[in-house]
This record gives structure tokens, C-alpha cells and sequence, in this order.
């Protein structure tokens, strides 16, 4: 099983790669190759309409002679052929040879060439070292052959050359059907990390399984194609290798298994910082850092990460354009992926994005439709069957660039510090724009059940990321001096507690929420903290109360911690803000726990490294000064434009903090003892 069954059709040019095929429902509930199934139906289809037009020759050859060729004919691939000889052809029956059978004759040659040199080097090293120098000699003179004389010596066979003879796994990349160098390895190769193709498909098919449908930095089509076809346009060795390292996060621990798969992705890491050039105006260098930001904020790097995301988003601006095909939506989907990074980064870390002049990239284009009929494979481990259902790629993309460009007007208000104070009017204009992107969504998203109940985890990573960015617009109102609106209270607690519903109801229990993305993690960070610190009561019905928030986010996170470094410290600050809001942890959280201790004492430092900042919380000291002092009175009079409209009598959703409840007693405290 190739990546996600993206490949060239025959006769067709690599810029055709992006467009892929759509899998049979046979095929998606069986778990088999769907390319597979689809072609044998086809050729069944074929072969009968064509038995009724003409009759074919009895044995056909893919590889024709030139006369037949020339024809456009049919070709029985003897010598000479049929056709040739009733036609009494002028010219000889004359064949090429195919370029297939020249290449797997070069790699025999090269594998030969390569068996011959490690049986030399073998007896070499034994000649330098004094070892049975006369026996040696003796049995060259003989004229012994080399494996011989090596197996004589007791070293290393031809057949634990392991690069010899690549092992390719029952999901291989390279299937034959796929193109016409299909199942022949090429002499260049993308990693010296390892040489199991079985590792490596597995690596890759994680990263496009639950990496690449949530981040999507580079077109899938021409990647795959150029990676199949060894050429460097559209893939790269440091992109490979970032690609998986990220993927090694994602693998599955199995007790007992030969490859570790930590150390591996560390073996990747070095692989991409030996080869990776700040400087490098490459496309694929640019996508190499973008992915690598990924990779360290995984492995709570965020200072590191954020550097990465800084080089790729400079570097982008002087990118070098390639006059080779398909560039164009090479360049789109990485210009649109950076800067999608970019926003989601800075609303996690409370800060103004960088700007990518580009455009958005969010109209439709009509190679959209095929896009979204190619299929995503719950894809985990390779001895699992795996199911397939419609991935979307192409709306899910249009309609995060969409929503991240809402977000990115959020924080550039909320964040830029030299920026005009914060009003109304701002607020409600933002609200009113998100509340429309939402009513807008396309149906094939918008309803989680349209696919047989199969809400994709991209999808519902976008819809989690919407109710997190309203609950983050408006939590600092919250805590604003002389600031009361029920409805705004209501309008938090119901998209926060929406926000925890698809992470509970659909994410965690249809994916397991040990394959979310890490931008996700701070999601559930925001949504618990916020519930367990204004609504710690809850409401009646389906929904959480603090307590219950909090145990979900620290169970969440200790799902991600099997994979995702990061997720230890984001859990012990999820604590830490549990105990400030006087949230008593259940006792049988310990039991949930995962079976590798995540370190027991966290500094600042370790937070830092998370997320930048000591804290996952919005800054609420730098951002109260912020509001215009007529806030509260001009959303009294302007609410009404977003949907406010306050009741007389509105029952206000919200508990007082622990130190709210604190300040209020102290005052009253100081009011007995200042009588006079």
C-alpha cells in the first residue's frame, strides 16, 4: 500500500500525480489495496466490451517492436512477429530493449558490482592484519573464488549485506503497478538512517495518515512521485528525514519489538541537522523546516521550534521557483501550510503572527472534487487491516485557510502591543465573521455523520480548533473590571463544552487521542482550564463540570505522552492550574497513568520549552489594559449587532475563582476593621 494510492497513471506526466484516484467502497471496508481491486474491475470491463468490438491477438506483449509501435498496433512479442510478417513489413521486426528490463539489469550488475567489493574488502582486511597471509594466498593461487575464501575466514557473507538486497514490506511503495520503474529501488537513496523499506513505508504512511491531512506543507501527488521516481524536484533526503522523525512520534511502542523506534527518530533528527541549510532557498528545504518545527515541538522544544518555523517563513519570501511542472501547487500548498503554522503557533503562544504577503489560497479550483474523493486510511500499524473513507483533503485545506485568516486578525488585535486599544465593536466584528464561517461550512464536514458516521480526525482537529478560538476571544471579558454579560458567559461555557464533545465523543473514542496533533493539546488545555475555572459547577445534561474537565484533559494527555514528549509538561500545568481553581484530582487518575513515569518534578524551564511562556494561559495582565475604559458601555449598546441581547433577568453561568472568592474576603475583612 503506497502512501495514500497517489500515483501516475501510464502516459500521464508527473504534474497529473496531484490528482488522485477515489477507492472503491469494496475496498474501503476490507482493507485491501484499492487500487488493486479497481484495476482488476476495470480490466474485466475492458477486456469484455472489447471481446464484443474486435478480436484481439492471443498473446499480446507490452513491450511491442518498433513496426508495431509506430502502428499504434498490437504486438505478440515473437520474432518476428505476426503482424510483421503478413504485413511483409519493409523494415526488420525489430524490439527495444524495455526500460524496465535495462534498469533491473543495471541494479543486477550494480548489486554484483557492490558483492564483489565487500567480498574484496573482506580478504583485504584480513591481508593487512597478518591473518593467514600464506593460507590466503595459497587459495588465491588456487583460483578459489572470493566468497570462499571469506566464508573460510569466517567473516561477513554476501547475504548479510542487508543494502544488497532491500526487503520490501507487504504495504511496499514501490508496487509495480504504480509506474513503469515500479518495484525497482533506485540507485539513489533518501536516508542513510536505514535500509528496511518496510520501516520506511511504515514511517510514511503514519505521516500521511495524521500528519499531513492536519499540516499540509507540501503536494502530496508530487512528493510521492518524486520520491518513487528518485528525482529531486518535489523530495529531498532532509525532507524525508524530517518527515520521519516526525513519524516516529506516531508509531505504535510494541513490548518486545527488535527496532526502537525512539532512538530511530533521534537517528533521523541527526540525519536532517547534518544536511539542513539555513540559507537554502529550495522548496523542499523550506518544507524541511516547516516539518522540523513539528518535530521539536513534539519533543517540548518550542524555542527551537519557533526558530525552525522563523527560517522556513523567511526563506519562503526568496524561495527558488523551478520552471519544472506542478510548481505552482507545490508553492501553494507550502505558502498556505506555513502560514497556517504560523497562526496557530502564535495564538498558542499570545503573540502577533508573521505575515506571508501570498495569497490565501482558499477559493475553490477544480481539481478540489478529486482531491476530496481520494481516500485517507486509518492507517496504525502494518499488520492492521486498514479501512478508508473519503478524505476531504481539499475543502478541509480551503476552509482552515478560511478560519486561520479570522484568527490571524484575533491576535494581530489582541497581541500587538503598540497596537489601538481593543473595542466593541473589534470583538463583535471578529465573533460575527467566526460565527459565519461556521454557518458557511460545507455539509461534507459540517455534519460529522455525512460518511457513515466516519468523522475524519482532520475534520474534527478544524472544528475543535473553531471552538477554541471563540472561547479564546471572549475569556478575557471574563475578568474584565465592570464587565457582565450572561450571554457571553453562555456563548464560552457552550463552545468550550462543544470544544471537549468531539474531543470526548469523537476524536478520543473513534481515533484515540495518542495520534493528535500537538497544536490540539493546548485545545484541551484552554477548554478544561476554562470550564474548571469560570464553571467549575457545570450544567445540568451532557456536559462537564470542572472536575470532570480537568480529569479529561490530564487522561487526554497522558494518551499523548506515549508518542509526544510535549505532553508531560503541558499535564503537570494543567495540574498546577487544577489545584489554583481548588479542583481535587481524582484518586484513580494515578492508575490511568502511562507506563513510563513522566518526570516528577517540572522547573519553569521545562514549561518554557513547552510553550514558550510559563504558562499555557492568555496573558490576562498584559491584555486587560488593552480594552478602551468605554468597553463595557459600548458593548451595551453595540451587543445587540452580534447577537447579545441581554435578558433582564439573565442567570449568570459563571462561579467565582478561588481568588476572586479570596479578594472579596479580604475586603470584607478590611471594611470590620475600618470602622472608623
Amino acid at each position: 500500500m503506497s502512501f495514500r494510492k497517489i500515483r501516475p497513471s501510464f502516459g500521464e506526466s508527473s504534474a497529473s500525480t496531484s490528482s488522485p484516484s477515489q477507492a472503491t467502497p469494496e475496498s474501503s471496508s476490507t482493507g485491501s489495496d484499492p487500487r488493486r481491486a479497481r484495476g482488476e474491475k476495470e480490466i474485466a470491463e475492458n477486456s469484455n466490451s472489447a471481446s464484443k468490438r474486435r478480436r484481439v491477438p492471443e498473446s499480446v506483449t507490452r513491450n511491442a517492436c518498433l513496426n508495431c509501435k509506430k502502428a499504434r498496433a498490437k504486438c505478440d512479442g515473437k520474432k518476428p512477429c505476426k503482424r510483421c510478417a503478413t504485413r511483409l513489413e519493409t523494415s526488420d521486426c525489430i524490439y527495444e530493449i524495455h526500460i524496465k528490463h535495462a534498469k533491473e539489469e543495471l541494479v543486477k550488475q550494480i548489486k554484483e558490482l557492490k558483492a564483489k567489493d565487500h567480498l574484496s574488502e573482506q580478504i583485504l582486511q584480513a591481508l593487512s592484519t597478518d591473518e593467514k597471509v600464506s593460507d590466503i594466498l595459497e587459495r588465491l593461487k588456487k583460483g578459489e573464488t572470493y566468497e570462499s575464501i571469506v566464508e573460510w575466514l569466517g567473516r561477513s557473507p554476501v547475504d548479510d549485506l542487508e543494502t544488497l538486497s532491500p526487503r520490501e514490506s507487504q504495504h511496499s511503495t514501490f508496487d509495480a503497478s504504480d509506474h513503469e520503474m515500479g518495484g525497482v529501488p533506485g540507485t539513489t537513496t533518501w536516508t542513510t538512517v536505514t535500509a528496511n523499506q518496510a520501516v520506511m513505508d511504515h514511517l510514511l504512511q503514519l505521516y500521511f495518515a495524521w500528519v499531513h491531512p492536519v499540516h499540509t506543507l507540501f503536494d502530496e501527488g508530487h512528493f510521492v512521485d518524486c520520491y518513487k521516481r528518485q528525482l529531486d524536484d518535489y523530495c529531498s533526503s532532509v525532507l524525508v528525514n524530517s518527515i520521519c522523525a516526525m513519524a516516529c512520534h506516531l508509531h505504535p511502542m510494541v513490548e518486545g519489538e527488535e527496532i526502537d523506534f525512539e532512538q530511530l527518530g533521534m537517528e533521523f533528527i541527526d540525519a536532517v541537522r547534518i544536511e539542513i541549510d539555513p540559507i537554502g532557498k529550495r522548496i523542499t528545504m523550506i518544507q524541511a523546516f516547516a516539518v522540523m518545527f513539528l518535530v521539536d515541538c513534539a519533543r517540548a522544544n518550542g524555542l527551537r521550534a519557533s526558530s525552525y518555523l522563523k527560517v522556513a517563513t523567511t526563506n519562503l519570501r526568496g524561495v527558488i521557483h523551478q520552471d519544472t511542472d506542478g510548481f505552482a501547487d507545490v508553492w501553494k500548498n507550502t505558502v498556505r501550510g506555513v502560514r497556517n503554522l504560523n497562526i496557530e503557533w502564535s495564538q498558542i503562544t499570545f503573540q502577533p503572527p508573521s505575515v506571508l504577503s501570498s495569497a490565501i489560497h482558499d477559493a475553490f479550483e477544480e481539481s478540489d472534487d478529486v482531491l476530496d474523493d481520494a481516500s485517507w486510511y486509518f492507517y496504525r500499524s502494518i499488520h492492521d487491516e486498514v479501512p478508508s473513507w473519503p478524505g476531504l483533503l481539499a475543502t478541509t485545506n480551503r476552509e482552515k485557510a478560511k478560519l486561520t485568516a479570522i484568527i490571524q486578525d484575533v491576535i494581530t488585535i489582541m497581541y500587538t502591543p503598540a497596537g489601538p486599544l481593543i473595542s466593541a465593536r473589534d470583538i463583535l466584528h471578529q465573533y460575527r465573521r467566526l460565527v459565519a464561517w461556521r454557518e458557511d461550512l460545507s455539509g461534507d464536514i459540517s455534519n460529522l455523520e455525512s460518511h457513515a458516521g466516519h468523522a475524519l480526525p482532520h475534520v474534527l482537529s478544524l472544528l475543535i480548533l473553531y471552538n477554541s478560538s471563540v472561547v479564546q476571544l471572549f475569556r478575557p471579558l471574563l475578568v474584565l473590571e465592570s464587565f457582565h454579560s450572561p450571554m457571553v458567559e453562555e456563548t464560552i461555557w457552550n463552545h468550550a463544552q462543544q470544544g471537549l464533545f468531539l474531543l470526548d465523543e469523537q476524536y478520543r473514542t473513534k481515533f484515540s487521542c495518542r495520534y493528535q496533533p500537538v497544536m490540539q493539546m493546548f485545545a484541551v488545555l484552554h477548554l478544561s482550564d476554562t470550564i474548571a475555572r469560570f464553571f467549575p459547577g457545570g450544567v445540568e445534561g451532557r456536559s462537564k463540570d470542572g472536575p470532570e474537565a480537568i480529569q479529561f484533559g490530564l487522561e487526554v494527555l497522558m494518551q499523548s505522552a506515549a508518542g509526544f514528549p510535549v505532553a508531560n509538561p503541558l499535564q503537570e500545568m494543567l495540574r498546577r492550574e487544577a489545584k489554583k481553581c481548588s479542583i481535587r484530582l481524582p484518586r484513580t487518575l494515578d492508575l490511568i497513568a502511562p507506563k513510563t513515569a513522566p518526570q516528577q518534578v517540572y522547573r519553569i524551564d521545562d514549561f518554557i520549552d513547552a510553550c514558550t511562556r510559563p504558562t499555557f494561559t492568555q496573558p490576562f495582565d498584559e491584555l486587560i489594559p488593552r480594552y478602551m475604559a468605554s468597553f463595557s458601555a459600548d458593548w451595551a449598546i453595540q451587543g445587540a449587532s452580534g447577537g447579545f441581547l441581554e435578558a433582564s433577568s439573565g442567570r449568570s453561568l459563571r462561579v467565582q475563582s478561588a481568588e476572586e472568592r479570596g479578594a472579596q474576603h479580604l475586603m470584607q475583612i478590611r471594611n470590620l476593621l475600618n470602622t472608623s
